[in-house]
């Protein structure tokens, strides 16, 4: 009996979280998912935590270290000359730290991460103000400033002083950069979309709302309880032979009960946010007919059936929608394509190399990211 009651649980577990991605789908509808912070696992957030950790921390010393070569070039006047490069910066044990030293160290340890910033820096802040990012920064360091809190006990001032931030203003700037090359790369992906492209898409994906019940044969995380893979394939392979044969859907649920959710989910979007092989099946469905397979899904196996589809909407009332899915499929395709995106936006501005170390640096980091 506790086994049973286990496994219901785990059956009105895996549902809700179904339920939980058709709610999303509807919200979908209403507002362009911006940020997507929701891990499934506390462990999971952590983990992503630690990581940008990391990434931060490095970015920042970046940005600094851009910062001070700015400073060094641009303004002779702040800081150091450097006429001829040996005008001391600093002077310890009667030997002094030249301009040259400290430009030759930075250069070799931070070499065109540094630059870069200072590259990009000038060509968005021409294509973008900071009020068009505004918005994503915002919401980036309140992620940050949350996160750090939560799982390190950081204030939002320890925060900064911790990775090198004298005051707010400083990270914000730091963020904004990285939100204008974000801006950029989403522009240029959806620039690259052809008109061929979305008339190929809205021809092969694009259908009317489509209304579908589903039954979904379980399968367990734990080789204790539950079904395995194979188990629940095998029960779902069953429960359609019992419906070719007569069966009542109603039947079926109640006979299986104990190892099965059903959901009715309403009328749903070509690009609602299921699973793909959710998706597929539903479209390729004829109405009134359900699943002769099981439709496998990260949840188990899915017998679905299709109640109704609306009629398809127009090209024009789709097409912004059908513009976003091929950007998200590009990015997908070429893991690269940010990178590359960059680079063509220095070249356009006439990107050249006075510095034969910064100019192989570029090279080879455009080689690396391959």
């Amino acid at each position: 009996m506790a086994k049973e009651n286990n496994t219901k649980k785990k059956s009105t577990k895996q549902n809700d979280t179904f339920k939980e991605e058709v709610k999303e789908t509807v919200k979908k509808k209403e507002v362009k998912e911006k940020k997507k912070t929701n891990k499934d696992t506390a462990k999971k957030i952590f983990d992503k935590v630690e990581n940008n950790r990391t990434a931060i921390i490095t970015g920042i010393v970046c940005f600094l270290v851009a910062t001070l070569l700015f400073r060094c070039i641009l303004w002779p006047d702040r800081i150091a000359k450097l006429e001829n490069g040996e005008e001391p910066i600093a002077t310890i044990d009667n030997e002094n730290i030249t301009a040259n030293m400290l430009y030759n160290d930075m250069k070799e340890s931070y070499s065109i991460d540094s630059l870069l910033r200072l590259v990009d820096k000038i060509v968005l802040d021409k294509k973008y103000t900071d009020e068009d990012v505004n918005e994503d920064v915002k919401e980036t360091a309140e992620y940050y400033y949350n996160m750090y809190n939560q799982y390190y006990g950081y204030t939002k001032e320890q925060f900064l002083s911790a990775n090198g931030f004298q005051k707010e203003a400083d990270f914000i700037k730091f963020l904004t950069l990285d939100a204008k090359r974000d801006k950029y790369f989403e522009d240029y992906v959806e620039s690259s979309i052809t008109d061929k492209e979305i008339q190929k898409y809205y021809k092969d994906e694009v259908t009317g709302d489509i209304d579908t019940k589903h039954i979904l044969v379980n399968v367990s995380d734990s080789e204790e309880e539950g079904l395995t893979d194979a188990e629940a394939k095998k029960m779902a392979e069953q429960i359609i032979k019992k419906l070719n044969k007569g069966t009542s859907w109603e039947d079926i649920i109640t006979e299986y009960k104990d190892n099965i959710t059903d959901e009715e989910l309403g009328f749903l979007s070509f690009n609602a946010s299921l699973e793909a092989n959710y998706l597929k099946e539903m479209k390729e469905l004829k109405v009134g007919k359900y699943s002769q397979k099981p439709v496998k899904t990260s949840y188990g196996y899915h017998i679905v059936y299709k109640l109704d589809e609306k009629e398809k909407p127009a090209l024009d009332d789709v097409k912004d929608e059908i513009i976003e899915e091929l950007a998200s499929e590009k990015k997908e395709k070429d893991t690269n394509l940010k990178n590359k995106a960059l680079k063509q936006l220095r070249e356009e501005n006439k990107l050249t190399f006075s510095d034969t170390v910064f100019e192989k640096a570029y090279k080879n980091s455009l080689n690396s990211s391959k």
